[in-house]
């Protein structure tokens, strides 16, 4: 046993670091804040001048939408291929290879659809697969397992944002400011653009050989999606052929049971035709048989006449012989007339009956010089050994209520407990999850809180330059602050989670961005100030987007809550549509300074929400419900498999007497 649970622990471990790895490879969604002015000004030189900053920002909501139609793919990926590993690996080579014809693309749209759309499915594939593994071989640190994966998937626009950076801009030129209200890299820096389809298969490549060796990494799970459907499939299977095997032993017996009545149908022909021999052989038999009685007689009768001829002879000797012989005749009778009768007198002596009594009278004489103080004793000690008997009755009463009561709460509590496990377990599928309202609720909540992170992660660099920051070399490392925010801010987070309630951390993360909302335009003043600030909003960021994994399962449980996970990353794209809309239709009217309050509301309705809605749901009734139908079921299948089994013995019973 501590073999095989330090063998487990091993590869649960290699699952969370080839986790790390795939999404450090796969963070390419939040590359687009730093690569968006370079991917806009490579083709605004090459042939779409009038394309512009904001419009590139498209791609950010585009790639979100993508992403999370992504997710629940790889989750069914797996249950299809029955290891995470294959599918990783097919999704991790497509979503590297897009990123390098992406490079090859000759309008933006094209990029677009290829970087953005394509790309997108494929990253959201990857995405929740090494997460779903990890929660699956540490069930019991769910939020740390989350925050350590999503951490990578941060970690990439740090690490790769400062590389394409480095490939792209190795002068460190400046932007060019424009009529549109926005700076590009044209004119004198129109070589940073043109460095960028070269950047991007240097990304594409490294992308696929990290991803490639950890997709290795990731380890199968008995307890992964679709395993117990695979086991319910066998037993299925072996019902089936438990089955078949009936219904040839009942074709085998009916089969025995025709060939027994051929077999009674040629016995009775065969004793009919003995019949019929026998019966010719006993007509035979009596005609002879009356021949040998006719004969006999004939002999009998020959006999007696003989006899009678030898009688006649006898008489005629007689009569000569006997004619002067005196006959005389002798009669003597015997008469016996007395009987000889005994009366016996029969003398009873009757004994005189001696009635003696015997008068036995015990006189029970009372005290009566007994003191009065010496009844009045007696009677006290009556009545105090009454009351004994009294309170003795009353305390077995008591201690049998007390008993029973113990019973019954360990009978309520063990009820509860029950319930409590159903609960844990989730959602029963995902049909009966997407109707709780609560579950759209949570959506909508996510895309309140994820709002205002979404704008400054799309358009920090816009916000730097407008705060006077132009420098390229500052807003790549305010980039890649934030970067490095996002990504230790997801296991930080998420680890708090295994500890305390997600409601009490959410409200928190929710008053820190309203903060820094409100504060945000005092840091145009300072740079340092200006990337602090930028860090915190991001480290807030991170930390919603790193609870949600942890959020989705505690909702709906880990299977179904896997499976969901999709549509939480679409309240995030959402979020970030919202964002590109506001930063699309009012920034030159109103400036960034103005939306910010636009996002100040969506976080005070979401710090509403979480303090006045539970976020809990009772699965518990579903289960319940289940179970009863399940018992119904098998009832009905045990009383179906008993009439078989009759059926089956009757027919054995008539086979066997058949024979």
């Amino acid at each position: 046993m501590v073999k095989k649970s330090s063998t487990l622990n091993i590869k649960g471990i290699l699952t969370i670091i080839a986790g790390i790895l795939l999404n450090l490879t796969n963070g390419s969604i939040f590359l687009w804040g730093t690569i968006n002015i370079y991917v806009t000004s490579y083709f605004r030189q090459k042939n779409d001048p009038d394309l512009s900053l904001s419009i590139g920002g498209a791609v950010f909501p585009l790639m979100t939408v993508a992403f999370a139609t992504g997710v629940p793919l790889g989750i069914k990926g797996i249950k299809l291929f029955g290891q995470a590993r294959y599918i990783l690996l097919i999704s991790t080579t497509i979503s590297s290879l897009l990123v390098i014809f992406s490079s090859y693309a000759e309008k933006f749209y094209q990029f677009a659809i290829i970087y953005g759309v394509l790309n997108g499915i494929a990253a959201g594939c990857i995405c929740f697969i090494p997460i779903y593994m990890g929660y699956l071989h540490f069930p019991n640190h769910k939020g740390l397992v989350s925050g350590i994966n999503t951490c990578g998937f941060s970690f990439c626009a740090f690490l790769f944002g400062l590389l394409f950076t480095k490939l792209v801009n190795p002068d460190g030129l400046l932007q060019n400011s424009n009529s549109d209200g926005y700076s590009y890299f044209d004119s004198d820096s129109i070589s940073v653009a043109q460095n960028v389809p070269e950047a991007l298969r240097i990304i594409g490549y490294i992308f696929l050989s990290v991803s490639v060796l950890a997709s290795l990494l990731v380890f199968y799970h008995p307890n992964q999606i679709g395993e117990e459907e695979k086991r319910l499939k066998k037993q299925l299977q072996l019902a089936q052929q438990e089955k078949n095997h009936f219904q040839e032993n009942l074709i085998s017996i009916e089969q025995e049971i025709k060939q027994a009545e051929c077999n009674n149908e040629q016995n009775i022909k065969q004793f009919q035709d003995q019949q019929t021999q026998l019966q010719n052989k006993q007509q035979l038999n009596k005609h002879s048989q009356e021949i040998l009685i006719q004969n006999q007689q004939i002999i009998i009768q020959k006999i007696k006449i003989s006899e009678i001829e030898e009688q006649i002879l006898q008489e005629k000797i007689e009569i000569s012989h006997k004619k002067d012989e005196q006959t005389s005749k002798t009669y003597a009778n015997q008469i016996i007339i007395d009987d000889i009768l005994c009366n016996q007198e029969n003398a009873t002596n009757v004994k005189d009956k001696q009635t003696k009594e015997k008068d036995f009278q015990k006189m029970l004489e009372q005290m009566q010089n007994e003191n009065q103080n010496h009844n009045k004793k007696q009677h006290i000690n009556a009545n105090v050994h009454e009351n004994e008997i009294n309170n003795q009755f009353a305390q077995e009463d008591l201690t049998k209520k007390e008993k029973q009561v113990k019973e019954e709460l360990q009978i309520a509590k063990k009820k509860q407990e029950e319930i409590d496990d159903l609960d844990k377990l989730g959602a029963p599928n995902i049909l009966t999850a997407l109707k709780q309202p609560k579950f759209y609720l949570s959506i909508f909540l996510a895309i309140l809180c994820l709002s205002f992170g979404s704008l400054i992660n799309a358009n920090y660099k816009s916000i730097a330059k407008d705060y006077g920051f132009k420098s390229d070399s500052f807003q790549t490392l305010v980039g890649s602050l934030a970067g490095i925010a996002n990504g230790i801010s997801r296991p930080i987070w998420a680890g708090l989670l295994d500890k305390f309630k997600y409601k009490n951390l959410l409200i928190l993360v929710i008053c820190l961005q309203i903060a820094t909302c409100l504060s945000l335009q005092a840091t145009n003043q300072s740079m340092a100030f200006f990337a602090i600030w930028i860090f915190l909003i991001q480290f807030c960021y991170g930390g919603v987007l790193g609870m949600l994994p942890a959020f989705s399962t505690q909702l709906n449980g880990v299977k179904i809550g896997s499976q969901l996970f999709g549509f939480y990353f679409y309240g995030f794209s959402i979020a970030s549509l919202i964002q590109f809309i506001l930063v699309l239709e009012l920034k030159k009217e109103i400036g960034f300074n103005n939306i910010f309050y636009v996002c100040l509301g969506q976080l005070i309705l979401a710090l509403v929400i979480i303090n006045y809605f539970q976020f809990k749901i009772k699965w518990s009734k579903y289960y319940l419900v289940q179970k009863q139908e399940t018992l119904k079921t098998q009832s009905n299948d045990h009383i179906e498999i008993n009439i078989f089994s009759s059926e089956k013995n009757q027919l054995k019973l008539t086979v066997t007497n058949s024979q």
